[in-house]
C-alpha cells in the first residue's frame, strides 16, 4: 500500500474524514447515527444563540443526521434544510417524517454551494461543523444570507486552525479556516459578525460566530 502524503493522515482517517464531509452509503449511515452525540453539545448551543422567540422558520444547512431539524420542530418551528448527503437527506427525512409530510420541515439535496430555497424565506440560519466542507464558502455565505431576511442571524459552529486540528482529520477535506478568515467571509456576505464565542475545555474545540444581517 502507497503511504500517505506527507501531512496526511493514514488510510482510516482519510476515509473517516470523506465520511465526515459526505456520508454515503451504509458506512454513511453508521457515521451519521455516531454524529448525533457526536454534535449535539454543539448545536444545542448554535440554537442557543439564535436566541429564537415565536415559531421561526430555521434554515439549517448541513443538517446531517436532523436531530437539529427534530429539535427545532419540537419547539414549534419550520425548518428549511439542505445537505450535500443523498444518505443523510434520507435519514433525517425518516426522522421528521410526519413534518416533512405536512410541509413544517422540507429538508432537500443540494449541491453544498447553494440551497434551493427562496430569497428572503427564513428568518434565521446555522450551519455546525459543516464549513470545512464547503466547496465554495464565500459564495455559500453570500447565498444564505439572501435566504435571510434584512435584520436576521446566523450561528456558525465550527473548529478554526487557531486551535490543535486532530491528526486524524485529512486537510484535503477538512478545509479549517483560521478565525479571521470566516470573521472576514461572514463581513464580505453582509453579515456585521455581533460576537465569537470560544468553547473551553472541549476537546471538539469549537467555536461559535455570530452574525446579523443590518435591519
Amino acid at each position: 500500500m502507497t503511504p500517505a502524503p506527507a501531512g496526511r493522515p493514514g488510510l482510516v482517517g482519510r476515509i473517516r474524514s470523506r465520511q465526515a464531509g459526505l456520508p454515503t452509503g451504509p458506512l454513511g449511515r453508521i457515521i451519521g447515527r455516531a454524529m448525533v452525540k457526536d454534535t449535539a453539545a454543539a448545536n444545542d448551543r448554535a440554537l442557543a444563540l439564535l436566541d429564537l422567540g415565536q415559531p421561526r422558520t430555521v434554515l439549517d444547512v448541513g443538517f446531517g443526521h436532523g436531530r437539529t431539524a427534530a429539535k427545532l420542530l419540537a419547539a414549534g418551528h419550520r425548518v428549511l434544510g439542505v445537505d450535500a448527503s443523498p444518505t443523510m437527506v434520507s435519514q433525517a427525512t425518516a426522522r421528521s417524517r410526519a413534518a416533512c409530510r405536512d410541509g413544517r420541515a422540507t429538508l432537500v439535496h443540494g449541491d453544498g454551494i447553494a440551497s434551493p430555497f427562496p430569497t428572503g424565506s427564513a428568518d434565521a440560519a446555522l450551519t455546525v461543523h459543516t464549513l470545512y466542507f464547503m466547496a465554495d464558502p464565500a459564495t455559500t455565505m453570500v447565498d444564505i444570507a439572501r435566504v435571510l431576511r434584512p435584520g436576521d442571524r446566523m450561528v456558525i459552529a465550527c473548529r478554526t486552525s487557531d486551535d490543535p486540528i486532530p491528526r486524524w482529520m485529512d486537510p484535503n477535506v477538512y478545509r479549517i479556516p483560521a478565525s479571521a478568515q470566516l470573521d472576514r467571509l461572514l463581513r464580505v456576505a453582509g453579515f456585521i459578525v455581533t460576537t465569537h464565542h470560544a468553547s473551553s475545555g472541549d476537546p471538539h474545540h469549537t467555536n461559535w460566530f455570530v452574525g446579523d444581517l443590518p435591519s
